[in-house]
């Protein structure tokens, strides 16, 4: 044993076996490792391939719009995946001779995983925005921008818009001002009339209570019901005397003739008490008639004191209306001064003349209409104030009493006389105004009438029914769910039907206003960001639209457009593009939206047109509304002959008078320039995805653009799977050491 311990025979042997063992583990583990890094990236090259292989598979039907996106099955893309990512690895090679790396899938571990789809507005609006990109058929558009910035029809627009608003505001400030005026008048020929009425009243009535002065004198009512009792008790003694006086006649009578004498002396001197009893009862009569007139003076005093003083109060809320009145329209004027003098100075242009036509009331109108209101309603006061003073009418308080009457009267008929004239000039003018304007809006209503009757549009022969049943499908109905109502859901968008622009075509004034402010809304509108144009061109080149098939270029060839789809041959014809911008659920409302907008900006151009030229005795009206109205009427009219060549497919010239020679727009290009005016992308994006499902018949809800793809595979190790299993946990490995083998979980994320 000892001899074998320290022999030396075999050492090299030995030495060589401790060295080489650890050298050959640790190239056995390398090559595993290497083995492992190899089917790692192949693991992951497949997962790519297969699911780029599966987003190959896009919609024929859908590419014909721009977009890509698979609307196959979930289990057909499944089974394109699997049949990809296994064909990718290793492991589906023949196996008539090793391989390096011997990779193969995991049964039941392969998974595609569809994340979003073209429902999405984000989805949808990215991929249309590649699709214009790479066409570019925007730069139409921008070429119409520039033109209307370079033919300097950018400040014109400006100016009209301008006006437009400038002239609305100032007469709605003189119709205010005029309308407080009229009341004031009205109320103050009302006071007028009553202080004429209360003049005669009083005249009367003064010199009534004169008269029954002059009569009662210094007497008082308790000194003369003294003197008729005095009177009446002397009456009672005559009577009493007399009747004495016959008896002691009939007592003489009895003795005969010898009484002869006797009775004839009592009988005289009854006749005496008589005439003295008939004398008193003449003066009681007297005394009592002078009773009455006292009575009645005292009464009509006093209500005539208390008539004063109610009317007192009745003048003096008059004059209190008038007065608040009058400082309400001197107010109004103060800011149709302050308007005028800055509409003036805002432009060199000729229609700015009627700015400083404008009748702007001085301050002296309103201090002598004030004055001349309050004068009348203190003189009448200090009346009611001398009357209530008064207590006895003599020749001095009668006179006194009756020129204070004048007084106020005087005044009244002063102020009437100087003021009926000039109110009478005012109202005059306003209601000439007035009926010019509304003349004015009778021409522009003709036109308006007119052009609702010329709008046409949906007269294809059988396609009425049809389209009503399209909508129901685009928009639903009653309880039915439509597209669109579908994609905004989808979105989280309130899917309200119809849009919010206003078409105003009803009435005159208010279709002009509006057609005005679609001038400036243009001006805003030509700067807008680039998606937006993208969007719009892409609506106008996918969709067809009422002239569609109508328009020729410059070889007098119809246009087409420059697209895979065929507009022509879609379910709702010549109408989506009027569709995508208004939103209603019938042809005949969008067209007519469209039609009515058109008429609008083409009439606001016509309206500029006549702005830059006003007729000089309309400026000399001082209105500018009639100015407006006058310019907006000859604008209709050539709008509507404008109107009737753009239904037809024909360019009309933008404007020969503003600069505009060399651009004539048709009604795509108007389509456009509403487009870029009521932008609303959330409404666009799903109208546009409804009209595609219409068309294809693909829902966009089950397309999907964006995947995630998850596969496991398995890499068999050759040598000692121990080792590897050590370094399972240290970060080294790229796959999980499950038994012999070693498992990769790949994932990949995939859109176009």
């Amino acid at each position: 044993m000892r001899r074998f311990l320290y022999s030396a025979n075999g050492a090299v042997s030995v030495y060589l076996i401790l060295i080489i063992v650890p050298i050959f583990i640790f190239q056995a583990v390398l090559i595993d490792f290497a083995r492992i890094q190899t089917a790692g990236q192949e693991s992951q090259m497949a997962v790519d391939a297969a699911a780029r292989s599966v987003l190959s598979a896009f919609d024929p039907k859908l590419h014909q719009y721009g977009l890509y996106a698979v609307a196959q099955p979930q289990p057909e893309s499944q089974a394109i995946f699997e049949e990809m990512f296994t064909n990718n690895l290793s492991g589906a090679v023949t196996a008539s001779r090793l391989h390096w790396a011997d990779t193969k899938p995991v049964d039941g571990t392969l998974r595609v995983t569809p994340v979003y789809a073209l429902s999405s507005h984000v989805v949808f609006k990215q991929q249309v925005l590649e699709d214009m990109k790479i066409k570019a058929p925007i730069e139409f558009t921008l070429e119409i921008a520039d033109k209307f910035t370079k033919q300097g029809m950018t400040e014109p627009f400006r100016f009209g818009s301008g006006f437009t608003q400038q002239a609305a505001e100032i007469e709605k400030s003189i119709e205010e001002r005029e309308q407080k005026l009229d009341e004031a008048w009205d109320t103050s020929e009302k006071l007028y009339k009553k202080l004429v009425g209360y003049h005669s009243d009083y005249t009367k009535r003064i010199a009534e209570l004169d008269a029954l002065a002059a009569r009662i004198g210094l007497h008082t009512a308790d000194e003369v019901r003294s003197e008729i009792a005095n009177i009446r008790s002397q009456l009672e003694s005559l009577y009493a005397a007399m009747s004495d006086i016959d008896a002691s006649i009939a007592s003489l009578a009895r003795a005969g003739e010898a009484a002869a004498a006797g009775i004839q002396s009592l009988a005289a001197s009854k006749q005496a008490l008589a005439n003295q009893a008939s004398q008193l009862s003449q003066k009681m009569n007297d005394l009592e008639q002078l009773l009455q007139d006292i009575v009645k003076y005292a009464a009509l005093l006093a209500a005539t004191k208390l008539e004063a003083s109610s009317q007192v109060k009745v003048v003096q809320q008059f004059q209190q209306e008038v007065e608040g009145l009058l400082r309400e329209a001197k107010t109004i004027n103060e800011d149709i001064r302050s308007k005028v003098g800055a509409a003036g100075q805002a432009s060199a242009n000729p229609a700015n003349d009627v700015f400083s036509h404008v009748a702007v009331l001085g301050e002296s109108y309103f201090y002598e209409y004030q004055t001349g209101i309050a004068g009348m309603t203190a003189l009448f006061a200090a009346f009611e104030a001398k009357l209530a003073n008064a207590y006895l009418f003599t020749g001095d308080k009668t006179a006194e009493a009756n020129q204070a009457n004048d007084a106020y009267d005087n005044a009244a008929t002063s102020f009437y006389a100087k003021q009926q004239p000039l109110e009478q000039a005012r109202i005059g003018a306003n209601e000439a105004s007035q009926s010019q304007k509304k003349d004015q809006r009778s021409k522009i209503q003709n036109v308006l009438d007119e052009a609702k009757q010329a709008i046409g549009g949906c007269s294809i022969t059988g396609a009425a029914d049809g389209d009503d049943r399209l909508y129901d499908r685009l928009q639903g109905e009653g309880q039915a769910v439509g597209f669109f109502q579908k994609y905004m859901t989808v979105n989280r968008q309130t899917a309200s039907i119809g849009s919010e622009i206003p078409v105003e075509t009803e009435k005159a004034e208010p279709f002009a206003l509006h057609a005005m402010s679609l001038l400036e809304a243009f001006n805003q509108a030509a700067a807008v960001v680039r998606d937006e144009l993208y969007l719009n061109e892409y609506g106008l080149t996918k969709f067809n639209y009422r002239t569609y098939g109508l328009e020729k270029d410059r070889t007098g060839e119809v246009k087409r457009a420059n697209a895979l789809t065929d507009p022509s041959a879609h379910a709702l014809a010549a109408q989506e593009a009027e569709y995508l911008l208004y939103g209603f659920s019938s042809c005949t409302a969008n067209i007519a939206s469209a039609y009515g907008e058109m008429f609008a900006f083409r009439t606001a151009v016509r309206t500029l047109e006549a702005l830059m030229d006003p007729k000089k005795e309309l400026l000399n009206i001082g209105s500018p509304m009639l100015v407006l109205l006058a310019a907006a009427a000859e604008g209709a009219v050539k709008a509507y002959q404008d109107m009737s060549q753009l239904v037809k497919g024909e360019p009309v010239e933008l404007s020969a008078k503003l600069g505009g020679k060399v651009l004539a727009l048709t009604y795509k290009d108007y389509l456009r320039i509403f487009m870029m005016l009521h932008s609303n992308n959330n409404k666009l994006l799903a109208r546009m995805q409804s009209l595609i499902e219409l068309n294809s018949g693909v829902d966009l809800t089950q397309t999907t653009t964006y995947l995630q793809a998850n596969a496991v595979s398995e890499l068999r190790l050759w040598f000692i799977p121990q080792i590897m299993k050590l370094l399972d946990g240290t970060g080294l490995l790229t796959c999980k050491v499950q038994g012999s083998s070693c498992q990769f979980h790949t994932s990949t994320v995939v859109s176009y």
